[in-house]
């Protein structure tokens, strides 16, 4: 999942990501963070969504946009507040918070990145319904859309610290794991020296007390065997003489 998200933030750091944003139908996203083209919302609203926004946005990296268009046409919202969160999102993990004049079923809330593409277990989606659930209950639209704003960021700076705490979680199981590795290693070198520095004694003590055996035994040849010469019960002849010299005649 790590790998994931820092490939994501590569790709929104690469040129290409830029451009793309460019092409958008709507153009680049407004540095406010509130796309309102006909300005439906008054400007007390406007300028509060504005202000508390991007003090989440730079205080906890919580980014919520808000996007009031006059029609959605043919799209659903859904789809159209997708597309918007697409291009427009940053992070990690991102809120967009849609809206359309001439519809009373909104507003309608979409969480990106690529926290929200892992979420396997259908977490965000449930609690982007409790949200929703409050905020229709709202007695007017702009408070709909205010509470819409709020809520989404509150749930945002939850997911991120959740995501936070993941992630040290995760650096410290690999510390730990390569710290149990480092002590492993360690024990397994105080092993082996430990054995070598106790057999260079015994090996020493070993020779002394072969060498002290060897000096201890009696100097003295050892014992002559004596055999029979073919068989004979006796050797004899050891003062037999045998003259070589030229006999004369008498």
């Amino acid at each position: 999942m790590w790998n994931r998200m820092i490939f994501l933030l590569l790709l929104l750091l690469a040129p290409g990501v830029t451009r793309a944003e460019a092409e958008f139908q709507y153009g680049k996203r407004p540095a406010s963070g509130i796309f309102d083209p006909e300005r439906s919302l008054s400007p007390d609203l406007t300028r509060l969504l504005t202000d508390e926004l991007a003090k989440v946005r730079k205080r906890d990296l919580a980014d919520v946009q808000v996007v009031i268009l006059p029609s959605t046409g043919e799209v659903p919202p859904e789809h159209l507040a997708q597309r918007f969160s697409d291009a427009w999102g940053k992070g990690i993990l991102h809120a967009l918070v849609f809206d359309a004049t001439n519809r009373t079923d909104g507003p309608w809330i979409i969480f990106g990145g690529e926290v929200a593409r892992s979420d396997r277990n259908e977490i965000i989606p449930q609690m982007t319904k409790d949200i929703l659930r409050r905020v229709h209950q709202e007695p007017d639209r702009e408070s709909a859309i205010k509470a819409a704003a709020f809520e989404s960021s509150d749930m945002l700076r939850f997911l991120l610290g959740k995501v936070q705490i993941q992630g040290e979680s995760y650096r410290t199981a690999r510390l730990q794991k390569e710290l149990d590795a480092e002590r492993s290693i360690r024990l397994r070198k105080l092993t082996i020296y430990g054995a070598a520095a106790a057999v260079i004694p015994v090996s020493i003590l070993l020779i002394g007390l072969v060498l002290g055996i060897v000096r201890r035994r009696p100097k003295r040849f050892p014992p002559i065997l004596w055999t029979r010469r073919l068989g004979a019960p006796y050797a004899g002849g050891n003062d037999a003489i045998i003259d070589l010299a030229r006999r004369r005649s008498p």
